[in-house]
């Protein structure tokens, strides 16, 4: 009766732990050191407070060796393992013996991966018996161990896969472990160098927002790096052993029929080959054409560092697969490649798709939001993070988005004049940001971003800021619950020492419901006057917020005024030192070359080239009408404040600019 072999091969096992097995005592005994040894180390030292050293988070935990190790160990064990392919002689020796190739694979990949799961195994039993023996139950729970666990097996054995298919592509293991990691950025890094030419290219193009938001979901090593504050999501899981899948099979059947002889060639598969080198062109092109378009600030260098970039690049490519230098006579692949992506800008530079035209129209928004950026939007605006004894926990929420019809249209109406008025060029002084976002009934959004000039589109801004629920969607104060306040404390802005707190429920609650007048009959252009003081409000759970108090809050100064408050906080004359008037248009030069407006006052009151306003009534008169749009205002008001190092600068509008100042500048 014919004995029956077995599958393993005891010495393909024994030639791979021989090249590869140091790295698994290397991964072993840095986790060992990362996790069971620290937490140990933590859990016995009296001096620490297990709230600031043991997180439910195990990756907060040595997180830069946690880290390092993810990121080196499996691709250097891919390279490693599969170092045989790219050399001739080892490569000849291997696949001589009678030996199937998928079998010779399945050796060196299950050698690869029990050299990478064995440790964490161990490092999650380790964990798991000081869960059992000590009080590391007291602050995690199990389910954390492993989660740990999981995460980072899924992670290294994506990236060991990742690394293993690469090393079937080329011939070389340096291009191997440098494409492994280019593979893993990749995503990441194209949407990144994409999204910023399409910022060049789209007028509205958020790329801001595509570069916060959305960027850490392209890359599995971004997310890896981000563990620390973020874990992934079951969905990332699937997605993530699914790619895990797919490298094994392609590296599989790129295994079975790459030819022995390709060792030593960067790219092993002749179809690959044209791949690669256009890759290569295509990313060294978007790359020089950021640089050009950072370094210069004008949008015909982005065309100048397509140009250069994809020069470079293709040359490059072609000198890797030729390995020589002498590759400047294939010119023909790299004009057709300038033909084909000509062709194709076509259709951004002229807006085929009507991207930049685009509105949704108002049965078709579910819900809006325009502001200056999308952090207002996704971090601060919806939860507002409050100190309190507990912690940071979020006790203010208002929602920002803008629901009511007359808000929505508000808001479409504004996005309309902006992209009727176009784009503002680069550089001019006025610039501001403009940011949209829509929510649609269908479940889709739609995001814009722009760089604007607000003065032209003041009436549109003034229609949408006017709103009663965008008032109520900006401001903390419509989201407190007044029963809830323990007291007020008035700040005043500029002078230190002028505090008033107010602690009798009855006037806090007049108090808030005059500010809240204040703030619904508020014009668009009142937002640029002057804050003279800020509003503190204490919660009962000792969280606070703020407000801040605008000298055209008429009503609001009138009850401070009847209380006897208004004279404990208010400026007066006797707060400053000196005022300072000065016509812009005759400084523009000054103003220029000066880092902050206040650095010019001193020189220029010596020079005597504006107004001083010594006179106690003109004096509060100026202080009542100041604003803070000082890049429209044709007036600066230079403020030297007692006590204060520095000059407050603010601006006078023609409006509100007092005779006695116009007739000084005749």
């Amino acid at each position: 009766m014919p004995s029956r072999t077995s599958w393993i091969n005891k010495e393909l096992i024994m030639q791979s732990l021989r090249s590869v097995g140091w790295l698994g005592i290397v991964y072993f005994i840095g986790l060992l050191f990362a996790l069971p040894i620290d937490i140990l180390g933590k859990l016995t030292n009296p001096n620490l407070t297990y709230y600031n050293n043991i997180y439910e988070n195990l990756f907060k935990m040595q997180y830069p060796i946690q880290m390092g190790l993810l990121f080196l160990i499996p691709v250097l064990l891919a390279v490693f393992l599969f170092r045989y392919l790219h050399v001739k002689h080892p490569a000849d020796f291997i696949h001589s013996l009678p030996i199937k190739r998928d079998k010779i694979f399945h050796h060196a990949l299950l050698t690869g991966l029990g050299i990478l799961l064995i440790p964490i195994l161990l490092n999650t039993l380790f964990l798991l018996v000081l869960y059992w023996i000590t009080e590391l139950n007291l602050y995690i729970d199990a389910a954390d161990i492993f989660a740990w666990s999981g995460i980072t097996l899924l992670m290294s054995f994506l990236f060991f896969l990742t690394g293993t298919f690469i090393a079937m592509v080329t011939g070389l293991s340096a291009v191997q472990g440098a494409l492994t990691y280019i593979i893993l950025l990749l995503p990441a890094g194209m949407f990144l160098l994409v999204t910023f030419s399409l910022k060049q290219l789209l007028f509205g193009y958020p790329t801001e927002y595509y570069y916060n938001i959305k960027i850490e979901e392209y890359s599995p090593i971004v997310k890896a790096a981000m563990l620390e504050n973020k874990m992934i999501s079951g969905w990332d899981a699937l997605i993530y052993a699914g790619l895990t899948i797919l490298f094994y099979v392609l590296a599989l059947l790129l295994y079975k029929n790459r030819k022995i002889e390709t060792a030593s060639q960067p790219i092993t598969f002749k179809l690959l080959q044209p791949i690669f080198k256009y890759s290569v062109t295509f990313c060294a092109m978007l790359v020089g054409g950021m640089y050009f378009t950072e370094v210069q600030g004008q949008g015909y260098w982005m065309w100048f560092g397509y140009v250069v970039g994809a020069l470079i690049g293709y040359y490059v490519a072609e000198m890797i697969l030729q390995k020589h230098w002498r590759v400047f006579h294939h010119w023909k692949g790299y004009v057709v490649y300038l033909l084909v992506i000509g062709a194709a800008s076509f259709l951004f530079q002229f807006d085929l798709f009507q991207y930049e035209k685009k509105v949704p129209e108002a049965g078709s928004i579910k819900k809006a939001y325009v502001g200056y950026s999308y952090y207002d939007l996704f971090n601060n605006d919806s939860e507002i993070m409050v100190s309190s004894e507990d912690g940071f926990v979020p006790d203010i929420k208002r929602d920002p988005m803008l629901k009511k019809a007359d808000s929505i249209k508000a808001v479409r109406n504004l996005h309309k004049a902006v992209i009727e008025k176009g784009e503002t060029p680069a550089g001019y002084y006025d610039r501001m940001p403009a940011f949209f976002y829509y929510e649609l009934e269908d479940g889709s959004t739609m995001v814009r971003s722009y760089e604007i000039e607000q003065g032209d589109l003041e009436e549109y801004y003034s229609a949408l800021y006017e709103t009663r629920e965008y008032k109520e969607a900006t401001n903390d104060i419509f989201q407190i619950d007044e029963e809830k306040i323990d007291k007020l404390t008035l700040h005043q802005e500029y002078t230190a020492g002028k505090t008033v707190t107010i602690v009798d429920p009855e006037e806090i609650k007049e108090a808030i419901d005059i500010l809240k007048k204040e703030i619904y009959k508020e014009s668009f252009d009142d937002q640029n006057r002057l804050s003279t003081f800020s509003v503190e409000v204490l919660l009962s759970n000792n969280q606070r917020t703020g407000i801040s108090v605008r000298n055209t809050y008429d009503d609001f100064e009138q009850w401070l005024r009847d209380k006897g408050y208004l004279e404990k906080i208010k400026v007066t004359a006797d707060d400053i030192d000196w005022i300072y008037v000065i016509d812009k248009k005759e400084h523009t030069r000054e103003l220029m070359k000066a880092d902050y407006p206040g650095d010019i006052f001193p020189s220029l009151k010596e020079q005597g080239t504006g107004l001083e306003i010594n006179d106690k009534e003109k004096l509060n008169e100026i202080l009542g009408k100041l604003s803070y749009d000082r890049q429209k205002d044709p007036y600066l008001v230079g403020i030297k404040y007692k006590g204060q190092p520095h000059v407050e600068v603010m601006g006078l509008t023609e409006a509100d600019t007092p005779s006695f100042v116009k007739q000084a500048f005749e």
